[in-house]
This record gives structure tokens, C-alpha cells and sequence, in this order.
């Protein structure tokens, strides 16, 4: 309660202050090499906080390679020789998180018509208008993502301005507007930096990119937020955990084998 306290009184954002706390215990060695971080929960109780305030604060340490996150498992503090930056991204809460990571500037925020953005507009099924917010984030190398977000327009109207660069936008359309995001649909793909973005992201037009593009639905499936972010590949890496959903062996269909062949049945022994 003592530390919860202290943190209260300060403007520094608590997951920043979480954070650092965090990173000076692992300098200390009070969290060794190799070693269990407390789980979420007991570092929600012991700062008074919530579990996205904690999550961001360790997803901030996950992406300086300070400690690595494994389903089911927990946090553990990354041997010294092995840390290197990188984004762990496993669920929506994860995509969340990794929000609140560096700076946010918001470049511009207004509405647009539909007709601006034809393909946004299918995508989120509003023939009207659209909200359109661009913004750029920056850690202390620099800037390394430029993003395009589009709403509906009856879902922008309802967010906040003044909090676009202190919460997530996502996290403004669950406060704001009673709509959580519980499925995101995400396309990566190498694409060349446009005009504005490379401008913004201190490359030259035309530099290449890694382009992510998420849709996030609401819990009828209805399209909330589409976002188009341009980041650049020297400064962000995004590390995606696969698991496997049943016990082995795997036996895929007769429908999947047909059109896959194995290696095995072309070298049979005689």
C-alpha cells in the first residue's frame, strides 16, 4: 500500500511507474536471470491497479527483451546475453497492451465521408461517414509506426478527443460506447512507405515496410475500428506465440492429406 501511495501522487502514467519499479528490481537482481516474475495478479494487488495497467507495464519490458511471457506459464526475466527488443503478441488483451507502449501523437482526428475511403467504408459497413485518426508512435530511437484508424462515424463521434493520445482508441470504444473488441482480424504484408508515412516514420518514399492491418469486431461480430499501420522494420519486431489446440498426434483430414501428399508416399520402401 505504501508503494500504490507513492505512485498516486505523481503525473507519471502507473504503468509507467509499475514498470520502472519493475526494471530497478531486475537490475538489482531482486528478480534474477531466469527467474518468475509474480503473476499479474499479485502485482495487481500489491500497486492497487488493474490487470491492464500491469499487463502494459510488463508488455512495455517484454518489447525492451527484459522479460519473456509464456502461455500458461507466467513472466520470467530474460537471460542478459539473450535480450533483444520484440512485441509478444498472443490475444486481443495483448494487441491492448502493446498500445500503451512509447509516445502516441495524434496527427489529426476528423470525419470524413464515406466515399473517401470506399474499401474502409465496405470493410466497416458504413455507407455514411467515417471517423479518421492518424497518429504516429515513437519509442526513444524514434518514430516507428505511422497508423491510419477508422471508425464508423456514430462510433467517433462518441470518443473522447482529449484522450486519444492517453488510451487506447479501442479501449475508448469499450469506455464510450459499450462495445468491447472480443475477435481481431490481422493482414501482414511487406508493402513500400507512401508519401505521408515516410515522412512521418523518417524513411525515404518508397523505403520498404512491414504493413499491419487489423479489423477488431464486437461480440455480434459487427466491424468497430480498422487501422492501417506502416512500421519500420529497423525499429519493431511483432512475435506472434503458436500453441498446439490438442494433444499429438495429429491426424489432419482425408480432405487436407489429398491435396498435401506426404513425402512418404512417393519413397516407400518396396
Amino acid at each position: 500500500m505504501r508503494i500504490f501511495a507513492l505512485m498516486r501522487r505523481g503525473p507519471v502514467p502507473l504503468y509507467h511507474q509499475i514498470q520502472e519499479i519493475v526494471r530497478a528490481r531486475i537490475a538489482a537482481g531482486d528478480y534474477a536471470a531466469g527467474a518468475a516474475l509474480p503473476t499479474d495478479e499479485a502485482l495487481m494487488r500489491e500497486f492497487g491497479v488493474s490487470r491492464h495497467t500491469v499487463r502494459a507495464a510488463i508488455q512495455q519490458l517484454v518489447a525492451e527483451g527484459l522479460i519473456e511471457r509464456f502461455p500458461g506459464r507466467g513472466s520470467f526475466v530474460v537471460e542478459r546475453a539473450r535480450r533483444a527488443s520484440r512485441w509478444t503478441i498472443e490475444s486481443v488483451e495483448d494487441l491492448i497492451d502493446t498500445s500503451f507502449a512509447h509516445t502516441y501523437k495524434v496527427l489529426s482526428a476528423r470525419a470524413m465521408p464515406s466515399r473517401a475511403f470506399p474499401r474502409i467504408a465496405e470493410l466497416l459497413g458504413e455507407s455514411r461517414s467515417l471517423f479518421h485518426v492518424r497518429a504516429v508512435r515513437a519509442s526513444t530511437e524514434g518514430p516507428y509506426a505511422y497508423s491510419n484508424v477508422w471508425f464508423p462515424g456514430d462510433i467517433g463521434e462518441k470518443l473522447p478527443r482529449h484522450l486519444f493520445a492517453k488510451r487506447p482508441l479501442v479501449l475508448l470504444v469499450e469506455e464510450y460506447c459499450g462495445w468491447p473488441a472480443f475477435r481481431t482480424l490481422q493482414t501482414a504484408l511487406a508493402a513500400l512507405a507512401d508519401r505521408d508515412g515516410a515522412r512521418h516514420l523518417g524513411v525515404a518514399f518508397g523505403d520498404p515496410v512491414l504493413v499491419l492491418e487489423r479489423t477488431y469486431f464486437g461480440a455480434d461480430d459487427h466491424p468497430l475500428e480498422h487501422t492501417r499501420i506502416q512500421y519500420r522494420p529497423d525499429r519493431y519486431q511483432q512475435v506472434v506465440n503458436f500453441s498446439r489446440r490438442q494433444a499429438p498426434p495429429y491426424l489432419p483430414s482425408p480432405e487436407t492429406e489429398s491435396r498435401h501428399p506426404r513425402g512418404d508416399q512417393h519413397g516407400a520402401t518396396r
